[in-house]
């Protein structure tokens, strides 16, 4: 029987491709967009210039490799492959979980590294207060679990969308997959507006124990459907 960690191994291995090549598309990005601004004339050519031009495929690359690993993780759930190996369905559940969230972490070590080096070179080493820090700690660790969340509330709609029409006919396919994605959508809105909701707090009322006791509450709750639904309705293809 095939463990967690082996599993995920294996994932992270397949995927680490996807955060290089986001990686280094978004340094030549940066190179590009600041050559183009220095010979533009709005800019004289300097470390500042990269810093600057930098900032925006940092966010941008992030972006797009959330959605990236999000697609690699569905595909993972209904593949023969990867179904057929010796693990149980708990066990791929967590790897492949765990496996996107390894990888994406990386991309955001990556990438912080190079802003640290571009921040350093162009205006020195500043030490913030320890407040700013702990601030700072406040706003990784809700976009952790923001991001988190996310990838398991698109694997239940997957999953949901799967189990659904396997049980319908042809003709009305289509039409359960309207309803489901409108049912998304609302649901998705409410969600997101008490997340920006979250984020317009000022940081001194973030109750950090509660928002994690409440959504550890909750990813347990989605990824026990999650994996009820891998164990018993869902198909590979």
């Amino acid at each position: 029987m095939t463990n967690t960690w082996t599993m995920t191994k294996v994932l992270i291995r397949q995927r680490i491709q996807t955060v290089i090549n986001t990686v280094i598309v978004t340094i030549v990005a940066t190179i590009i967009t600041a050559i183009l601004m220095y010979f533009g004339g709005s800019a004289r050519f300097s470390i500042e210039l990269f810093y600057y031009a930098f900032q925006p495929y940092l966010i941008i690359g992030g972006l797009y490799l959330f959605i990236r690993l999000a697609i690699r993780q569905e595909h993972t759930w209904v593949d023969n492959y990867y179904r057929s190996v010796p693990i149980t369905n708990l066990k791929l559940y967590m790897a492949n979980l765990f496996s996107t969230i390894c990888n994406f972490v990386i991309y955001c070590l990556v990438q912080s590294l190079i802003f640290a080096i571009l921040e350093v070179t162009t205006h020195g080493i500043h030490w913030p207060e320890t407040s700013i820090w702990m601030d700072v700690a406040e706003v990784v660790t809700i976009l952790g679990l923001t991001c988190l969340f996310i990838w398991t509330f698109v694997s239940l709609v997957h999953l949901l969308s799967v189990t659904i029409m396997a049980f319908l006919p042809e003709t009305q396919i289509r039409l359960a997959q309207w309803a489901i994605y409108l049912v998304v959508i609302i649901t998705a809105s409410y969600l997101f507006n008490q997340l920006w909701q979250l984020f317009l707090m000022p940081f001194s009322r973030y109750n950090i124990a509660a928002i994690f006791g409440v959504f550890l509450v909750i990813f347990a709750l989605i990824s026990s459907l999650n994996v009820y639904l891998l164990d018993k309705w869902v198909e590979t293809k």
